[in-house]
């Protein structure tokens, strides 16, 4: 068992890892969960340490990332509403949308998480069109995009963090520009630099124990997958199903949470569904942290056509 270090040590320790949590449990041998409770402790002794929430740990290779890795932030006490697979398209707001506004303005997160697909492309698709529909242009769907995320930074309060987590179809604009403009990098702007509000990366990892990212496994039992194998509480997107699946072995009680789809599954952006049932929900997930630990997480689901959140109808 590591020797418990002195305040001195830790800080001298805190300092050189410029507030990263994993580099102070690398430094002092000890775990992630022991770093934060300690600097709980001294933040409660008036002893205040800064976070650095951004690591860019791909700085240390000659050629970086496209997107950040994984960015890190502390949320002691609040909520963080986590959406995804938004596939904004043109016309007006789903169900699920409308009840995020509301939720955001009642609850006043202390951060937003946008967990992946929030740009669909369906132009820039390398699948084939289905036959003569016509998908909105890629200028279309991003000026959708543009207003639906900036209600969602408006809805909530000044300076709350606003985070995007890439899907699989936001690639698609990048990859795109990649592939068929790679000479004018620099130049033409990427998906990122049209939305400064919001923060970028592959994933951001909430108090060191709880991973939110846009997809890992698949299948039937991914969010189980998800918790059992990442090794502690997992949210992702993608699949479109929105659920919370417990799991608890010797470190604790966990959760892997499907945060569904802000979109509605039967719009025209899921024509190659070819009309095909599946378990796909509007909502999404709203999590509650407590003295820094992740309380059981909580869903928004349409029904009906009606959004409800802890037992009330939203909208």
């Amino acid at each position: 068992m590591p020797r418990r270090s002195t305040d001195a040590e830790f800080i001298a320790a805190w300092e050189t890892a410029r507030g990263s949590v994993l580099e102070v449990s690398r430094l002092l041998g000890v775990t992630e969960r022991s770093v934060y409770d300690r600097r709980r402790a001294l933040n409660n002794r008036g002893i205040l340490l800064e976070t650095n929430p951004v690591r860019e740990s791909a700085a240390t290779y000659t050629q970086a990332w496209s997107y950040t890795r994984e960015r890190q932030a502390t949320v002691e006490n609040g909520h963080v509403v986590v959406f995804s697979d938004a596939h904004f398209w043109p016309g007006a707001r789903t169900v699920a949308n409308e009840a995020l506004l509301k939720v955001i303005k009642t609850l006043k997160p202390a951060r937003i998480i946008a967990n992946g697909d929030i740009f669909d492309g369906a132009r820039i698709s390398r699948h084939d069109p289905h036959g003569w529909g016509q998908p909105p242009s890629v200028k279309e769907e991003l000026d959708a995009c543009l207003e639906r995320m900036h209600e969602i930074a408006l809805a909530a309060k000044r300076g709350t963090p606003l985070d995007w987590n890439i899907g699989n179809h936001d690639q698609r604009f990048d990859r795109a520009l990649a592939i068929n403009a790679g000479q004018y990098e620099g130049v033409l702007e990427r998906l990122a630099d049209k939305f400064p509000e919001w923060e970028m990366a592959w994933s951001i990892r909430l108090n060191g124990s709880v991973m939110v990212k846009h997809r890992q496994a698949n299948g039937i039992h991914a969010v189980y997958n998800n918790t059992l194998k990442g090794g502690l509480s997992m949210v992702t997107g993608h699949l479109h199903r929105l659920a919370v699946t417990p799991w608890a072995d010797y470190n604790g009680r966990r959760w892997g949470v499907d945060t569904g789809t802000l979109s509605d599954p039967l719009g025209p952006q899921f024509e190659y569904l070819e009309n095909n049932a599946t378990p796909w929900t509007s909502g999404f997930a709203v999590l509650t942290f407590k003295d820094g630990r992740l309380l059981p997480p909580e869903l928004c689901e349409v029904l009906d056509g009606h959004a409800y959140f802890r037992g009330n109808r939203v909208v």
